[in-house]
C-alpha cells in the first residue's frame, strides 16, 4: 500500500500541471511582439481614460477590462501585460478545476483540468481574440469552490465569492454574469442540507451585483444605442459546426457562429468516439460527485449547465427562436444573448468534474495494476482529442506580430501638436487586415494608441450585413465618410486635427479627398498621418454621470479590498500545525485509484460521508 500523497504534494502537482497546460497551448505567443487578432489589440502603450471606465456614450463593452489593460501597459508595457494574461488564461482554468475536483487522483484532477481548459470553445475564442472572455471564464471554478463553501456556511466563504465573482465581472460582462448565475444555482440548488434560501440569495445576489457594479451602472445609465438585434441573433447564434448538429456541437463546447475557426476536423466523426466516452464518464461522476459535494451542490453545477445549453441553442431551435429574437430586442440587456455560445461555458465545468470524477471510477474497476497505470496515463488525454491543434498557438495560427515604427511616430506626432482636436483613423472599417500582421484580420489599433479622442468606424461588418455604428461620433461622420465627397472642409467641423491613414484594403480612395491645408507631415510604408488646420471641439455626446460611474467603481473597489483583507485575516487564522492534511485511513492504489476525496473547497455536506465507500 503507497501512502496518501500529502495536500501540499497535490497542490504542487496542481500547480505543475497547470502550468505544462499553458505552456503548451501558449508557448510560441511568449516571442517578442503581440498576438493580434480579430478583437485582440493590445498595444505598447495604451491610452487612459474616463470612457475606458464607462464614462461614454457606448456601451461598457470592455470596463472595466481596457482600463486594466491600459494601466498595466503603462507601467510593464502592452506586451509583457498580454503574455501574462495569455498565459494566467489555460493555467487558472487548470489549476481551478483541479483544485475543484473532489479526488485526490492524479489522473482525475489532470483529466477534469483538461476538459476545461483544452476544448473547441477555448480554441474558438482565442481565435477571435476574445481573450477577455476566457480570462472570466478562466476564474469560474473558483466562484463555484466558493459558492460551495457559502452553502456550507464556512467561515469566510462570501467574502471570498464577493473577490472571485469581482474577478470575473472585471475581465468581461458575460463572465460575470454567468459567474453570478452559477453561484446562485451552486447555492440554492435543492438538495441534502438545502441552506436558508433567503439569506442564502441575498448574500450571493448582493455579492454579484456589488461585483459587477462597474459595467452595470454605465450600462443602465447610458444613452440607448441602435442596434439590430434581430440581425445580430441571426448572425451571432450558435451554429452546428460537426456531425452531431446544433445541439451535439454546442454540447461537445463547439458551435460558434464563426465555423471556420473551429479546430480542423470538426466536420468529421474523427473524434466523435473520444467525445462519447468522455460523456459516459462524466454522467457516472456525477454520480459520485453529489455523493462528495451534496447533491444541492451537484444539481446546481449540472443544472446551470444543461440551461446554459439550452439558452446557447435557442436562437436556432424550432419554437424557441422566435423566444430569443423577442428577448434580445425586448428585454433590458437582452443583447447579451446575440453570441449564445458563450452560454455553454457552465456546461463545460459540468463535463469537467464528472470527467474527473468518472476517470477516479474507471481506474477503480482496472483489472490490475498494470492496467491501472496504462489507463491513468490515456484516459486524462482524452478531452484533447476534441480540439488537438489547439497546442502550441492553435497550430499555428495565433502568431506574433510587431508594430511598424511608423506607428509610434505617429503617436509622437499627434501627442505633440498644441492644437484640440481629434484623431480621425481610416480606412473606415472597425476590422482591418494588416499586412504587417501577416494579413490577419483584426480590430484597429488607432483607438487605443492615441492619447487624443479618436473617430474610428464601430459598425461591425460579416459580408453583406452590417450592423449599425454604435459611437453616436461615428454615426454623425458615417455618410461623409461613406460617400466620395471632398473631405477638405469638413473635417474640421467635426473636430478633427488629425487623419491617421493606415495603407491598407481600400485606403486608396481617400488620398485623392485630403487636400490643402490638410498637410503629409508623415508618410511611412504603411501609415501616412495629415494634419490639417485649428479644429472645432470634438462633439459631446450624453454619457451616463462620471460621479454615479466613479460612485459604483469606488463601492466595489472598497469591497473587494476589503473582502481581501478579511480573507487574508481568516486564511491566517485557521492555518496551524497540521491544518489539510489527509484523513486516517485513506489510501491510495497505485498512485492513480481513488483515495479518498478532498473536499470541493471545504468539508461535505452533512448527510454527505467524509470517505465516499468504495464500491
Amino acid at each position: 500500500m503507497l501512502a496518501v500523497a500529502s495536500p501540499r504534494t497535490d497542490r504542487r502537482l496542481d500547480l505543475a500541471l497547470a502550468a505544462v497546460v499553458a505552456l503548451a497551448v501558449m508557448g510560441p505567443l511568449l516571442a517578442p511582439g503581440f498576438v493580434l487578432t480579430y478583437d485582440m489589440v493590445f498595444v505598447p502603450r495604451a491610452r487612459i481614460g474616463l470612457d475606458l471606465l464607462g464614462v461614454a456614450p457606448t456601451l461598457p463593452r470592455a470596463v472595466p477590462t481596457a482600463f486594466l489593460a491600459a494601466a498595466g501597459s503603462r507601467v510593464l508595457g502592452g506586451e509583457v501585460v498580454q503574455k501574462v494574461v495569455l498565459l494566467a488564461i489555460p493555467f487558472l482554468a487548470t489549476l481551478g478545476v483541479a483544485r475543484l475536483v473532489p479526488s485526490r487522483s492524479r489522473a482525475a484532477r489532470a483529466g477534469a483540468g483538461l476538459v476545461y481548459a483544452w476544448n473547441p470553445l477555448m480554441y474558438e475564442r482565442l481565435l477571435m481574440g476574445h481573450w477577455a472572455f476566457l480570462l472570466g471564464a478562466a476564474v469560474l471554478p473558483w466562484v463555484v469552490g466558493a459558492a460551495i463553501r457559502l452553502r456550507r456556511r464556512e467561515r469566510g466563504a462570501g467574502w471570498a465569492l464577493l473577490l472571485w465573482t469581482a474577478g470575473a465581472a472585471a475581465a468581461n460582462p458575460y463572465a460575470g454574469l454567468l459567474a453570478a448565475a452559477v453561484a446562485l444555482a451552486v447555492a440554492l440548488a435543492p438538495g441534502s442540507a438545502s441552506p436558508r434560501a433567503g439569506r442564502v440569495a441575498a448574500l450571493v445576489a448582493g455579492g454579484a451585483v456589488a461585483a459587477n457594479l462597474p459595467w452595470l451602472v454605465p450600462a443602465i445609465l447610458g444613452p440607448a444605442v441602435p442596434e439590430s438585434p434581430g440581425v445580430a441573433v441571426e448572425l451571432f447564434g450558435a451554429r452546428s459546426d460537426s456531425p452531431l448538429g446544433l445541439v451535439g456541437s454546442l454540447a461537445s463546447l463547439g458551435g460558434l457562429w464563426r465555423s471556420d475557426l473551429a479546430p480542423p476536423a470538426r466536420d468529421t466523426l474523427a473524434w466523435v468516439p473520444a467525445f462519447t466516452l468522455l460523456v459516459t464518464l462524466a454522467a457516472v461522476g456525477w454520480r459520485e460527485l453529489g455523493k462528495r459535494i451534496g447533491a444541492g451542490p451537484r444539481n446546481g453545477v449540472v443544472g446551470a449547465g444543461l440551461v446554459g445549453l439550452l439558452v446557447a441553442a435557442a436562437p436556432r431551435l424550432p419554437l424557441l427562436d422566435g423566444a430569443a429574437a423577442w428577448a434580445a430586442g425586448t428585454l433590458p440587456g437582452g443583447g447579451i444573448l446575440r453570441d449564445s455560445q458563450k452560454f455553454v461555458l457552465p456546461l463545460a465545468l459540468a463535463l469537467a468534474l464528472g470527467f474527473g470524477l468518472g476517470v477516479e471510477w474507471l481506474l477503480d474497476r482496472a483489472p490490475g495494476p498494470r492496467a491501472r497505470r496504462w489507463a491513468a496515463a490515456l484516459v486524462p488525454l482524452l478531452p484533447i482529442a476534441l480540439a488537438p491543434t489547439l497546442v502550441w498557438g492553435a497550430g499555428g495560427r495565433l502568431f506574433t506580430s510587431s508594430f511598424p515604427p511608423s506607428w509610434e511616430r505617429a503617436r509622437q506626432i499627434v501627442h505633440a501638436d498644441p492644437q484640440r482636436g481629434g484623431v480621425l483613423f481610416l480606412p473606415w472599417h472597425q476590422h482591418l487586415p494588416f499586412s504587417w500582421n501577416r494579413g490577419r484580420t483584426v480590430h484597429e489599433p488607432a483607438s487605443f494608441t492615441f492619447d487624443r479622442p479618436v473617430l474610428a468606424s464601430s459598425s461591425l461588418e460579416l459580408g453583406p450585413h452590417e450592423l449599425p455604428q454604435e459611437d453616436p461620433w461615428a454615426r454623425a461622420a458615417d455618410p461623409l465618410l461613406r460617400s466620395p465627397a471632398d473631405l477638405t472642409g469638413e473635417l474640421s467641423s467635426l473636430g478633427i486635427r488629425h487623419v491617421v491613414l493606415a495603407k491598407e484594403a481600400d485606403w486608396e480612395s481617400y488620398p485623392p479627398r485630403l487636400g490643402e491645408p490638410w498637410e503629409v507631415v508623415l508618410d511611412g510604408p504603411d501609415l501616412r498621418v495629415y494634419r490639417g488646420p485649428p479644429a472645432a471641439p470634438v462633439p459631446r455626446f450624453p454619457e451616463p454621470p462620471a460621479w454615479a460611474v466613479l460612485g459604483a467603481d469606488a463601492v466595489t473597489v472598497s469591497l473587494v479590498l476589503w473582502a481581501g483583507g478579511r480573507a487574508v485575516a481568516l486564511r491566517r487564522a485557521a492555518a496551524g500545525p497540521g491544518a489539510g492534511g489527509p484523513g486516517p485511513g485513506t489510501r491510495r492504489r497505485g498512485g492513480t485509484g481513488r483515495s479518498g476525496p478532498p473536499p470541493a473547497g471545504g468539508p461535505p455536506e452533512p448527510s454527505s460521508p467524509a470517505t465516499p465507500r468504495r464500491p
